[in-house]
């Protein structure tokens, strides 16, 4: 019984692989755990969950085609600027995601929602004639584009990851009387779910 198993698994896997690269179906989830930082010294984490809600397969002959559709999705995101602020993002988004025949996937997205940013360190406030101590925290909108390229193993193998680099631009308001732009960089691994 122990040496059929072997055999089995083998049997099966060689007959999914073929079928797996030409009737590939765009995951019905990809969740994901990045790294995010605005810079190498001011990282933190995000942490991430989409859906596509239209696809389209451009075939060219029987095993070349490529998959675009819209997705959206929500991530957390957390990031420490060393001895300035800690903040906490909750933001949805909505983009379009293309995988060719190769598994090279590439997408472009916007993003809004709401960001908690905390001081790091002590605030004070002028009260009625005395300093006391004040709210670290603040609350503002964010407003946000990125795109993205990397590789969905999952295309053409059985491998259900895709690993990504994404620029994030976005606006962090109100900021002080104004707004202030932001730049970051996400390096992403997604678990694709069927």
């Amino acid at each position: 019984m122990m040496k059929i198993f072997p055999i089995l698994f083998l049997i099966v896997f060689i007959y999914k692989c073929p079928l797996n690269a030409q009737h590939y179906e765009v995951p019905k989830y990809q969740l994901s755990i990045s790294y995010f930082g605005e810079m190498l010294t001011h990282g933190g984490i995000r942490l991430g969950l989409t859906t596509p809600i239209s696809q389209r397969i451009k075939e060219k002959n029987d095993s070349r085609f490529v998959n675009k559709g819209w997705i959206i999705g929500g991530y957390m995101t957390y990031y420490k600027h060393p001895r300035n602020h800690r903040g906490l993002m909750f933001t949805s988004s909505i983009g379009r995601q293309r995988i060719s025949k190769s598994g090279f996937q590439t997408n472009i997205n916007f993003e809004a929602g709401y960001m908690l940013s905390l001081l790091d360190g002590e605030v004070y406030e002028w009260d009625g004639g005395q300093i006391v101590t004040g709210n670290k925290g603040s609350s503002h909108i964010v407003l946000g584009f990125n795109g993205g390229a990397g590789w969905n193993f999952e295309k053409n193998g059985n491998l259900p990851i895709a690993l990504m680099i994404q620029p994030h631009f976005y606006i962090q308001a109100p900021y002080n009387t104004l707004f202030a732009p932001r730049v970051a960089l996400e390096a992403k691994l997604a678990y694709n779910i069927k």
